[in-house]
């Protein structure tokens, strides 16, 4: 009995000082892997995940600029002037059919606008941000948006009684803009003031609405730029 017993023991130490050796082996790489910066695909995912969810994150106000400084056509240098920021986020809300079901098909995220007026008040925008899960599915939807169509068509007019874009409707668009940003489709919809619609046999006058470029750009930037990657904050996961 004694002998079997002198074993039990020893084996029962055998067992004791491997089962610490794998905790220590095992808090050394618990370790290593906390003290380790992230990998480079680590960081990867959360700059891309951070970058898709800026248009949550940002105030409107900083993804919407109050002003907007343009070029006109005649070479003079004037400010555009934001008249409010739409309520809703819904995508199909935001766009015309075809469009509206191919932005779900693709999974639109979220589309957010805001109405802008030129210097003079003569002519009204309506800029929309599509943020869509990818920058993939972003480019495949840009592909379906009908660039220098006329009348314009795509986004849908923002009208905004008590301002400039009180009768700026659907039936009023004259011009569209784009840009693609990452994961965000960038839209913007021009035309006059008065509510006069654009029609097939009218004249177009392309270069009146020119600063619906602008505004794109202006949207577009706070969107694509460079994202600082800090792990082990909430925004980050890696």
């Amino acid at each position: 009995m004694t002998g079997a017993r002198a074993a039990w023991i020893t084996i029962c130490g055998l067992i004791a000082a491997v089962s610490l050796a794998v905790a220590v082996q095992a808090a050394r790489y618990a370790h290593s892997e906390a003290a380790r910066g992230p990998t480079a695909a680590e960081e990867s995912v959360a700059t891309a995940t951070a970058v898709g969810q800026r248009w949550e994150r940002l105030p409107r106000g900083d993804i919407f600029p109050a002003t907007v400084r343009y070029s006109t056509d005649l070479g003079t240098t004037e400010t555009a002037t934001r008249l409010s920021i739409g309520a809703g986020d819904s995508c199909p809300g935001a766009l015309n059919p075809p469009l509206s079901q191919e932005a779900q098909v693709l999974g639109c995220v979220a589309a957010l606008r805001a109405s802008y007026a030129d210097e003079l008040g003569g002519t009204v925008y309506t800029v929309g941000v599509l943020a869509f899960p990818t920058g993939e599915m972003a480019e495949a939807f840009s592909r379906s948006v009908p660039l220098g169509q006329y009348p314009a068509t795509g986004l849908r007019a923002l009208a905004l009684p008590g301002t400039p874009a009180a009768l700026f409707t659907d039936q009023a668009r004259q011009y569209l803009a784009m840009q693609v940003t990452g994961p965000y489709v960038v839209l913007a919809v021009a035309g006059y003031s008065d509510g006069r619609p654009a029609a097939a046999g009218t004249e177009r006058r392309d270069s009146v609405f020119l600063p619906a470029g602008r505004l794109v750009t202006a949207v577009v930037t706070p969107l694509a730029a460079p994202q600082q990657v800090q792990c082990g904050t909430p925004e980050f996961a890696c």
